[in-house]
Order: structure tokens, then C-alpha cells, then sequence
């Protein structure tokens, strides 16, 4: 019995330590936005998941009669109880309406799949829910594996205690990295703090979560140095997110805390905890956190006034705490002074939020204030304004597309890669900025209803716990749970914070948490009574309890298939990234016949990614080029027209891929087909001034085909279609209305650039109109491109020639010293017109 309650233990331990770590070390690798570092999560969620799913199976085939002793030891299932223990934790689970949400949505998301727009991103986001799915099991799980331990010791207390150290961590390296102490590439975004995120909203978004259960502690811990570290942790937190400059959060702040502190037993402490560190950190806000701040680097005198400040708040709460606790029992709140207490908070937090919003009034001291301090300057009713009519417009676009695939969606990550086609104007997002529209683009109606359930049951859940928060000592932690998870939920529907996988593992994590709490509290839709289960005479097995078990080990045998496929899928795409990483060492070194083994390796082993097949197609044609055989240029030129049609497949949204298709339909001398395809990808791109570049570059190269094939009638429709895409391109931002107007992006204006006035140019004086064909080379010859400039001023050269001009020729002959492929030009030149 020792031996098997010290290994019980130990497994416990391990698999507990390893969840909280899976969870709370999340934020520190970049968020777990990008593909890297997720794969890692992905092997370490699956390894844990299957070796738990193995444990609970095994217990669960132990429910009914004696076990043998070595698994009994595995699983601590010695007696009847210990084995029901098993059986009943799953059952909970599978009853959780969290657990079904997240697995309707996982599915919503895998079903998707075979309608996506990108295979490749589709997958990945699958795969990336899948590790939600797991995630969630695991800690709800663990949670039930500590049940009946003391509260200072169970999951779900160190879970709390490891999200408060986790997000004050975060708060700190954002704030030590804005005041230059800590080297953090990225951690700062134009003056605002964003920490291991490298994003200010999603930074904030997190820490308003962490900061709710880190005020939980402090408020419920009775001891007075425990007490007062976390309320200096919860200053951090806050003083981080006012660095954030997050406008969202801090209009959701005073909600949120008001929500916070009617939840909870202790008001009169809560309400005391949280008026005093905001007022600490707005007072010290501009000395440790604001963009004057960042000018001197290191500055230590900000880094003296943060720990000045977390020591005071830490000091203030422990002379609080101890006090309190001597007179807790004779100084009783009234209902009344509650309610003052409450009203009271708002009034502080709506007079710190409104003097961030404070309308600008001309020639008014404000004007000094906010000209000399950032972070009020951020929320000036300009800024904000347009940041809002900005969003309304991905708002409106999404719902564009959404009216196309209502049902199916577009795939996981169908936004990022089919929004250009839709955007009313030219800005960049690669995410919808309001994650129940991204899951509903992505996932269909069927996602959106998915992941509206636990939203709605959680809002459910939090009102039949306030009813009972008196009658219950761990409903007041459940509380701060709920509204921690409330936070999160709403924040996300102005951001995209939940693309950050550290974030909606934290999500999930919470409402695991909190389905568990369910359980216990039986406030939930569906209770679990464990008395039920434990009413059965002990030994027997009937006919019944077979058939209740069966559901459960097929639902833990599709879990450690789940936790297989995850690994597996995650491994096989990393292996094709490192193979493709293989490829362009290869490359770079010359080995023609390594690389090609290399990038076609990587295409088999992930065939959803089009990146493959269009790097091997543009291989091929580099090798075709440098081929004299004739057969050999014609065979290379067959396989990269197929792989290049592979790639449209794959990702049929991506003008890239159908510009490179129209490429190799000019090479294999398929004009029309060449122009229809480069059509196409203009259209997926309406306001790139890429898209304007790469259409007329190939529709004067079929021109030049045009004329040498003595089709000038059809050169001469394709060249004044050049001539045409010009204008429109310098005319489309005018067709916008005043209201998207005021929004354009001048970082990518649709201007002519050199490379769209050499177009023109080229086809203007092929058409022999020299003079508008001046204007647009001397244009294009302003080029910062020393090839780009030479073929410009050889062109130019040529129309000033032939407009009559005799310094022409000096010019061409100038241009054409730069190299044999501007000789190559002008050699094409003489085959097109008389010099």
C-alpha cells in the first residue's frame, strides 16, 4: 500500500506540475501565435494527454472487481472507490457542456478543412484546436484527481496561483523592457508595452484576467506577507496594462472589477484592494510606464518608482490584512454600506476611465496634458473614432464573406488569406479583430453556435452562483474563475487575442476550471451527484454499470487516438519545414540536385502547403533557363505548370501563386490563358499596387509575344489595356466614399510607382503616343532599383529618340553599359521598333 500511494502521488504530482506548465508557461513563447512554437506545445499536450487517457482507461476497466496489484499502483485504483473515482471523472467530463462546445468546435474546425480556401493554414488551425481540446481535458482531469484534497493543495488553487505568477512575470518583463532594463526584441510596439506578446491589446487582454484572480489571492489569503505580494503582483498588472495603452481593455476595466467585487463575500476588502492599487498606478503611471519614460535607456529612477510602488501596495494590504483579521469577526458590513462600497468603486473607476476619454477641448489645459503625455494622448476622440470605424469595416467585410460560405466557412484561417478579395479599402489585418466573426468566417454557423455555448453557460453559470455565494467557502474563488474567463470573452470580441494559442489555452483552462467547479458546487446545467454513483453496493458489477462503461472507454480510446493524430500530423509538417530549410542551403550552396530531393521531399510530406510546389516550380525554372536541350526546357516547363496548378488548388485565394501560373503560361507561350490567369489574381487583390505591377509586366510581355508573332491588331487591345489598368489603379482610392476615405492607409497608396509607370510607359510608346510614353518613363526612371533605373532611362532614351529629341540616343547608350540583360532589352527593342 506505501508503494502504491507514494507512486499515486507521484504521478499526480508530475501530471499536475506538467498541465499548469503547459498553460502558464504559454505566454512566454510569443504567445504560441506563430507555427514554431506551437508544434512544441502540440508534442508536449499529446504526450501528456495519452499517458492520462492510458491511466484513466485503465482505471475505468478496473471499476467493476478486484484489480491485479501493478495497476493498482498505476492508477491507484485499489478498492471500488478508487476505481469509480476514474469512472466518474470521466463521465463528468463527457456531461460537461465546455467539453461538448470544444468538441463541436474542434470538429466545426476539422470539417472545414475540406472546404478551405488554404488546406495548409486550415490544417494547422485544426490542429491548433485539437491542443485546446486535449489542454482542456488534461486540466480538467487533474482537477478531478485532487478533489478530495485540502483547499491550500488542490489543482484548482495552485492553478490560480500559477496564472497570477505567469501574468505578473509577463507585466514585469513588459514594464522592465519599456524602461530598456530588459532586452526584449519586440517587446515594445510604437511606444506601448506588449512584453513576450509583442502585441499591447492581447498583453492587456491577458493581465485583466490575471489581475481578477491575482486580487482573488490577495483578498482570500490570510496570511500577511502571501497578502501582500500579490496585491504589489496585482499593481504590476495593472500598472502593465496601463502601459498597454489598450483603449478596450481600459473601457472593459471598470466593468470587469465591478463584476469582480459583487461576486465576492469580502466586498469591503475587494473594493479596498482594488481602489487602492489603481489609485497607486495611475499616480505613478507617468513615472514608470509612459513613452517620456522610454527615452532614457536603462532608466533606473522608472524602475525605482515601480518597485516603489509594488512595495507600497504590498505594505498598505499587509497592514490592512492584519488588522482586518483581528476585527473580521465583530465588524460585520451591512447590506446597506455594501452597496456604498460598490458605488463607490464605479465612481472611481469611471472618473480614471472618463479622464482618459475627457473630450479635447482647444486652448484647455488638457491640451498641455495630452501634448506632453502619450498615454492620454492615445485616447483622444480622433484616434479612437477612426481605430472603431476601421474595425466596423472589417466588421462589414467579414460579413461579406460570411454571406458567401454561411454554412462551411472558409477554413481555418480563410480570413487571413481570402480578406483581400473582399476589403472595402486598403488596409492590412490578418484577422477579423472580432473572434466570433473570425470563427464564424472560418468554421461556418455551425463553429459560431459551438463556441457561442460555452460563452452563454458561463453567463449561466455565474448567475446560480451568485445565489448561492454565501452557502458555498470556494464560490467566491469559482467567482473570480467566471469572470476571469468573462474578461477574456469580451475583450475578444473587439481583438484578436484569441489567435494567440497562450490565450485561449488560458480560456479553456478557465472554463475547465470552472465546469469542474460545476460539479462540486452542483450549480451546473448538469450536475453530476456523486452519491448516485456511490449508492452502489460496493463489488458488484452489473449488467448496467458494464453498459456505462463502455461510452467512457471509447470516448478515452478517441482521445489517445486524438493525442496520436496530433503528434503525428504536428511531426510530419515540421519535417517538411525542416526539409524545405534543407532546400535552401542547398540552394545557396549550388547543389542542383540535393535541393530538388529536398523541396520534393518536403511536398510529400506536406501536400496541403502550397509553398512547396511553388518553390519547386520556380526551381525548375530557373533550371529550364540554364538547360540547352530543347526537350529537357519543354519537360521542365510541362512539371512546373502542373505544380504551379497544385498550388492554386491548395490555395486559390493567393494572387502570388496564380501570378506565377500566368508566368509560366507566358513562358509556354499560352498568351490568353496567361492574361485570364493574371486577371484572376488581380481581382483577389483589388487594392495592391503589386497586383496593378504584375498584370501590366505580363500583359506587355504578351504584347512583345503579340507583335513578334505579327499579331499587332491584338497588341495593340493588350497595350492600351496597360495603358487603361494604369488609370484605373491611380483612380480607384477616389472612388471611395468620404467615410472610408479618411481611412485610407498612406503606406500603401495606390501612386504610380516606378515600376507601374514602366508598364505604361513601355506600352504607350509601342503604341506610338511618345510623348505620354515620356511622362511615364521619366517617372519609372526614378527608380532606386539600379536595374529597374537602367531599363527605365534605356526606354526613355528610346522614346525621346524617337519624339525627335537627339539627346535620346545619348541616354540609351548610357543604359545600356549597366549589364548584358539591359543589352538583352534593347536588343528586343530593335525587333519592335525602328530606331
Amino acid at each position: 500500500m506505501g508503494t502504491a500511494f507514494c507512486l499515486r502521488k507521484t504521478i499526480k504530482i508530475i501530471l499536475s506540475v506538467f498541465t499548469l506548465g503547459l498553460v502558464g508557461l504559454a505566454p512566454f513563447f510569443r504567445g504560441l501565435i506563430f507555427e514554431r512554437e506551437m508544434s512544441v506545445h502540440n508534442y508536449l499536450v499529446a504526450a501528456a494527454s495519452l499517458l492520462s487517457s492510458i491511466l484513466l482507461f485503465i482505471g475505468v476497466i478496473n471499476r467493476g472487481g478486484k484489480t491485479t496489484p501493478a495497476l493498482s499502483q498505476l492508477t491507484g485504483s485499489d478498492d471500488y472507490d478508487g476505481a469509480n473515482e476514474h469512472h466518474l471523472l470521466v463521465r463528468q467530463l463527457l456531461k460537461s457542456p465546455y467539453f461538448l462546445a470544444l468538441a463541436a468546435l474542434t470538429t466545426s474546425y476539422g470539417l472545414s478543412f475540406f472546404c478551405a480556401i488554404n488546406l495548409r493554414e486550415s490544417l494547422f488551425v485544426w490542429l491548433r484546436h485539437l491542443d485546446y481540446l486535449l489542454s482542456f481535458v488534461l486540466v480538467f482531469w487533474t482537477a478531478g484527481m485532487w478533489a478530495r484534497e485540502k483547499r491550500q493543495t488542490a489543482f484548482t488553487h495552485w492553478s490560480l496561483i500559477t496564472f497570477a505568477v505567469a501574468g505578473t512575470t509577463v507585466a514585469a518583463i513588459g514594464i522592465l523592457a519599456g524602461q530598456g532594463i530588459v532586452p526584449l526584441p519586440d517587446g515594445m510596439f510604437f511606444g506601448r508595452l506588449g512584453s513576450t506578446f509583442q502585441y499591447p491589446n492581447s498583453m492587456a487582454a491577458y493581465l485583466m484576467a490575471t489581475l481578477l484572480i491575482t486580487m482573488r489571492l490577495a483578498a482570500q489569503s490570510t496570511r500577511p506577507l502571501p497578502a501582500g505580494l500579490l496585491a504589489g503582483m496585482g499593481y504590476l498588472n495593472l500598472l502593465a496594462i496601463i502601459g498597454s495603452q489598450s483603449r478596450g481593455v481600459w473601457a472593459m476595466l471598470p466593468f470587469n472589477l465591478a463584476l469582480f467585487i459583487l461576486g465576492q463575500t469580502a466586498r469591503k476588502k475587494s473594493f479596498l484592494l482594488t481602489a487602492g492599487i489603481l489609485v497607486i498606478a495611475i499616480a505613478l503611471s507617468s513615472l514608470t510606464v509612459a513613452p517620456l519614460v522610454q527615452q532614457t535607456q536603462p532608466n533606473w529612477r522608472a524602475c525605482f518608482w515601480t518597485l516603489a510602488g509594488f512595495f507600497a501596495s504590498g505594505a498598505a494590504w499587509i497592514n490592512y490584512a492584519t488588522r482586518s483579521y483581528k476585527t473580521s469577526r465583530t465588524a460585520a458590513i451591512s447590506p446597506a454600506k455594501r452597496k456604498v462600497l460598490l458605488g463607490a468603486l464605479l465612481v472611481i473607476l469611471i472618473i480614471a476611465a472618463g479622464t482618459a476619454l475627457k473630450p479635447n477641448l482647444p486652448g484647455s489645459a488638457y491640451d498641455t496634458v495630452v501634448s506632453d503625455n502619450s498615454l492620454l494622448q492615445r485616447f483622444t476622440p480622433v484616434k479612437t473614432e477612426k481605430s472603431f470605424q476601421a474595425r466596423l469595416v472589417y466588421y462589414t467585410d467579414a460579413i461579406k464573406m460570411i454571406k458567401e460560405r454561411p454554412l462551411s466557412g472558409w477554413g481555418g484561417g480563410g480570413w487571413f488569406s481570402g480578406y483581400p478579395s473582399f476589403q472595402s479599402y486598403n488596409y492590412t489585418s490578418t484577422t477579423v479583430h472580432n473572434h466570433f466573426l473570425q470563427v464564424w468566417v472560418e468554421a461556418g454557423v455551425f463553429g459560431l453556435i459551438a463556441f457561442l455555448v460555452p460563452c452563454l453557460f458561463l453567463c449561466r453559470g455565474l448567475l446560480r452562483l451568485y445565489r448561492i455565494r454565501t452557502t458555498h467557502t470556494a464560490a467566491a474563488e469559482t467567482w473570480a474563475i467566471g469572470t476571469a474567463a468573462i474578461a477574456l470573452v469580451l475583450h475578444a470580441a473587439i481583438d484578436f487575442d484569441l489567435s494567440f494559442s497562450s490565450i485561449a489555452l488560458f480560456l479553456w483552462a478557465l472554463l475547465a476550471l470552472f465546469s469542474y467547479q460545476e460539479e462540486v458546487l452542483e450549480f451546473g446545467f448538469v450536475a453530476f451527484k456523486r452519491r448516485r454513483l456511490h449508492g452502489v453496493s460496493r463489488g458488484k458489477f452489473t449488467l448496467a454499470g458494464k453498459s456505462s462503461v463502455i461510452p467512457a472507454l471509447l470516448s478515452l480510446t478517441l482521445l489517445g487516438i486524438a493525442s496520436i493524430h496530433l503528434a503525428a500530423c504536428t511531426c510530419t509538417l515540421r519535417t517538411a519545414s525542416i526539409r524545405a530549410e534543407a532546400f535552401v542551403s542547398a540552394v545557396q550552396k549550388g547543389e542542383e540536385k540535393a535541393a530538388l530531393e529536398y523541396i520534393q521531399e518536403a511536398g510529400r510530406l506536406d501536400r496541403w502547403s502550397a509553398q512547396y510546389p511553388i518553390a519547386q516550380a520556380q526551381y525548375l525554372m530557373t533550371l529550364a533557363a540554364k538547360n540547352p536541350d530543347p526537350q529537357a526546357k519543354m519537360a521542365i516547363a510541362f512539371a512546373s505548370l502542373n505544380l504551379a496548378r497544385q498550388a492554386v488548388e491548395l490555395d486559390s485565394y493567393n494572387p502570388g501563386n496564380h501570378f506565377l501560373l500566368a508566368r509560366i503560361y507566358l513562358a509556354n507561350g499560352q498568351l490568353e490563358k496567361a492574361i485570364s490567369e493574371a486577371d484572376l489574381a488581380r481581382s483577389l487583390q483589388p487594392w495592391s499596387t503589386t497586383g496593378y505591377e504584375e498584370l501590366n509586366s505580363i500583359c506587355v510581355n504578351v504584347a512583345v509575344q503579340q507583335l513578334l508573332r505579327g499579331q499587332k491588331e491584338a497588341a495593340g487591345v493588350t497595350l492600351r489595356r496597360v495603358l487603361a489598368v494604369a488609370r484605373e489603379a491611380l483612380a480607384k482610392k477616389d472612388s471611395l466614399p468620404p467615410r472610408l476615405a479618411g481611412l485610407w492607409d498612406q503606406r500603401s497608396d495606390l501612386a504610380l510607382t516606378p515600376a507601374l509607370a514602366l508598364n505604361a510607359g513601355q506600352a504607350a510608346l509601342l503604341l506610338e503616343e511618345h510623348g505620354q510614353s515620356r511622362d511615364y518613363l521619366a517617372r519609372a526612371s526614378q527608380s532606386d532599383d539600379p536595374k529597374a533605373n537602367a531599363v527605365a532611362r534605356l526606354w526613355l532614351g528610346v522614346a525621346m529618340q524617337m519624339s525627335g529629341d537627339p539627346s535620346g540616343a545619348a541616354m540609351r547608350e548610357s543604359a545600356r553599359l549597366a549589364g548584358p540583360e539591359v543589352e538583352a532589352e534593347y536588343a528586343m527593342i530593335k525587333k519592335l521598333v525602328k530606331l
